[in-house]
């Protein structure tokens, strides 16, 4: 068996070898039966973007149809015919499609906010720029006009905080529904030259027959669309990219804090548009007044709950720094202290992926631009990815990510890659370091020990449209630490090894689809004597379980069976078991938990999920086992096709060994959300949640949360925001306010 440290070097030497080779595969020049061939036009002669199709332009282009069923069906043609046209000129490609359907009359169509497309009959089309067969663009629409677009990449992931700058228009007639799509090829970079060959499919969803269907069938290698599966799109000469830079300015003014304090203040964002694909972004004195705070979820767990991240500059090019291992986790930055200034480029420019972040935080007081509640985290956070592709889906990489203080640092490294064996088979792996001052952030302790700071992952995959299967091996050593940069459900001075195992089948029964998987592994845990030495001097009433050992194996296994069904009102059942051996310093015990999972189909007006569960699991708090028990219902209500009303609740109980109510947790929050016209909105968005815990004696604590957004995006990327959010906190019966702001907020977007 090789040693972690001889391992790991022969890793950093075959990655080094491989990174800088040259490619040894190109793809077939072929370009097979589907083609589709664009009509360039004069520059007088571009369509009027308002779905009906009714330029004369739009018949000299050669129409695509004849599309075949992805779901349910995948042996059979559409049920209606759908029709796709492209013409273009020196800056924009036009996209036109006529949606047929026998039943005008029922087709689902809804106006929903930007992004929100899945409640209603909606057509994608997919366009590789690159033509690498390994990333692109998706670009979709609904029959309101609603919007929505993401980025692709490493074949099937999606990035969906990618934005473009793009127009489209639809109408629902007598014939069925229409639209039009204007894109500017600045949102892509590419090769002026010559010819282009572009990957290009188009894929259209009926809600109210549960059908999806394709120009070109997919392989049987999964549901999801994939950048290499692609037809063609060809004809496309002496076309332009757009300008390469952007900017925009915004102001701010309002009132903040208890004391209603006066605010005003203004911000800048840049953007400039380099070779290939890359671009670089950079943020000065950035503010996000309009995003809608965190949804409360209950978690009887030690560990904080991993929030998605919302603001605008850090979600968009995200994706260019995921790797195995959570090693960069944007929601960090800021936590602490105020973003003063932020700097970004990612993108891709020929075989390699790039990204490069660096944030400064510290005290907008110091900039003198807000005023100042509390003294704040100085640090500056950077992140560095680079990644290669080689043969054919595969890629190599490595990610830097260090946060630097005064006080101290935090330093990860990782080597990272991923290798597709065929169509159906995956393995992906890699290998990372940290290294940390343990002063940082107030910790006191000695240095890491260098020797048990690292962590390793490797998982084979195969997946197709009815199996799945994966093996995975892990270890993480006891000092490897990441979260100041990263997110890793650990603690300090105790890591793990394991092995594990898993597989599913879904096999269609009439126009569903039955689910089922099951999983299992092995695991041992990694201690030091300083995790064990800790531990005495914070439980000093507690002793070790005579059962404990340092070197004791734990197994987990599972299994999950469901039905996926079409065409009726449900949309999915779920029931899951899975059982496991723990083990912590005060017990070695078999915990059982299961559950079940029931979601209407979204389609309707009135639509909602259920959940239920139930086992048992280590109270840290008393440092022994308990049960729980929780239910969550989640339902979405239509009363108008503008209109949408959430209502969101769970509930949660912890009990002891002895079946005591030891603790509830309740948390709900209700969300309206109103559309005047698909880019003119209003959301009402309020949530509370209540904790009362009896461990040494009864506690409750209760947080209240209001939050009123106008929005109006008046111009691509150019917006309108009043915001007033308002929250309290309520412990043993005394109210306090937390925070209370109202602002107008106004940014424009130039282009020069």
């Amino acid at each position: 068996m090789l040693r972690p440290n001889f391992s790991c070097q022969l890793i950093h030497i075959l990655v080094i070898q491989v990174f800088f080779m040259p490619l040894t595969w190109a793809h077939d020049n072929g370009l097979g039966n589907h083609v589709l061939e664009a009509y360039r036009l004069d520059q007088d002669q571009p369509p009027k973007i308002d779905g009906k199709l009714g330029d004369p332009v739009w018949q000299q282009a050669v129409p695509i149809s004849g599309f075949i069923q992805l779901r349910p069906d995948r042996t059979k043609s559409a049920t209606e015919d759908t029709e796709v046209r492209v013409v273009y000129d020196t800056h924009h490609l036009y996209i036109g499609v006529r949606c047929y359907d026998s039943s005008p009359d029922q087709i689902v169509n809804r106006l929903t906010r930007r992004g929100d497309m899945w409640s209603s009959d909606n057509i994608s089309f997919f366009i590789d720029p690159h033509h690498d067969h390994r990333t692109g663009y998706k670009f979709a629409t609904t029959p309101s006009g609603v919007q929505n677009d993401d980025y692709r990449y490493e074949d099937t992931r999606r990035d969906s905080n990618w934005r473009g700058i793009w127009w489209v228009g639809a109408t629902v007639d007598e014939l069925g529904w229409a639209t039009e799509f204007k894109i500017p090829f600045a949102n892509f970079r590419f090769a002026e030259t010559g010819e282009q060959v572009w990957g290009f499919d188009i894929e259209r969803v009926n809600r109210r027959k549960s059908e999806v269907t394709v120009w070109k069938q997919l392989t049987q290698a999964g549901p999801l669309t994939r950048m290499s599966d692609l037809g063609h799109l060809v004809g496309l000469r002496q076309i332009q990219g757009g300008k390469l830079f952007e900017v925009s300015p915004y102001f701010l003014g309002g009132i903040s804090g208890q004391n209603q304090l006066g605010q005003s203040d203004g911000g800048l964002d840049l953007q400039y548009n380099l070779a290939g694909s890359l671009k670089t972004n950079l943020t000065f004195n950035p503010d996000f007044a309009q995003v809608e705070a965190d949804q409360l979820k209950i978690n009887l767990s030690r560990f904080p709950t991993r929030f998605p991240e919302r603001r605008p500059f850090f979600v968009e090019g995200n994706s260019f720094f995921e790797t195995p291992l959570d090693l960069f986790f944007s929601r960090r930055i800021g936590h602490r202290g105020d973003i003063l200034w932020g700097t970004k480029m990612t993108g891709k420019t020929g075989s390699y992926s790039l990204g490069l972040l660096s944030s400064q935080t510290g005290d907008f007081a110091l900039l003198k631009t807000r005023q100042a509640r509390k003294k704040k985290e100085s640090a500056l956070y950077s992140a560095f990815r680079a990644k290669r592709d080689i043969l054919k889906r595969s890629n190599v990489g490595f990610l830097l990510t260090t946060k630097e203080q005064e006080i101290g640092y935090s330093r990860i490294g990782g080597i990272d890659m991923s290798l597709a064996l065929g169509k159906t088979y995956l393995m992906s792996g890699q290998v990372a370091q940290s290294f940390n001052a343990q002063q940082l952030a107030g910790e006191s302790g000695r240095s890491n020990n260098l020797s048990q700071n690292r962590a390793y992952t490797l998982t084979i995959a195969q997946r197709d449209y009815l199996w799945s299967a994966s093996a995975s091996a892990e270890r993480i050593e006891p000092m490897f630490e990441i979260n100041q940069t990263g997110y890793l459900r650990k603690e300090k001075n105790r890591g793990w090894q394991s092995l594990n195992l898993g597989g599913s089948y879904k096999p269609p029964v009439g126009k569903s689809l039955l689910f089922f998987s099951t999983s299992a592994g092995l695991s041992q845990g990694l201690y030091t004597d300083a995790y064990l030495a800790n531990w005495a001097m914070e439980h000093p009433d507690f002793t070790l379980s005579p059962d404990f050992r340092q070197d004791l194996i734990t197994w987990d296994a599972g299994m999950r069976m469901g039905v996926d069904f079409s065409e009726s009102v449900w949309d999915d059942v779920d029931l899951f078991y899975h059982r496991r051996r723990v083990v912590e310093l005060t017990d070695v015990f078999t915990a059982s938990n299961y559950g079940f999972s029931l979601e209407t189909n979204s389609a309707l007006p009135i639509s909602g999920e259920i959940d239920l569960s139930q086992g048992d699991f280590y109270n840290f708090t008393r440092q022994s086992v308990g049960r729980q028990r929780q239910v969550a219902l989640d339902s979405i209500l239509r009363p108008k096709s503008n209109f949408t009303i959430e209502i969101n609740g769970s509930y949660a109980q912890s009990l002891t060994a002895y079946k005591k109510i030891d603790g509830r947790f309740l948390a709900s929050s209700l969300r309206l959300t109103y559309l005047f016209r698909r880019n003119l909105f209003l959301r009402i968005f309020g949530q509370t949640s209540r904790e009362r815990k009896n461990y040494d004696q009864i506690q409750t604590l209760k947080n209240y949360l209001v939050s009123l957004l106008f929005g109006w995006e008046y111009s691509p990327k150019s917006h309108l925001f009043l915001a007033y959010n308002e929250d309290w906190q309520a412990e043993e019966g005394f109210m306090r306010l937390g925070n209370r702001v109202a602002v107008l907020k106004v940014s424009y977007l130039w282009n020069l």
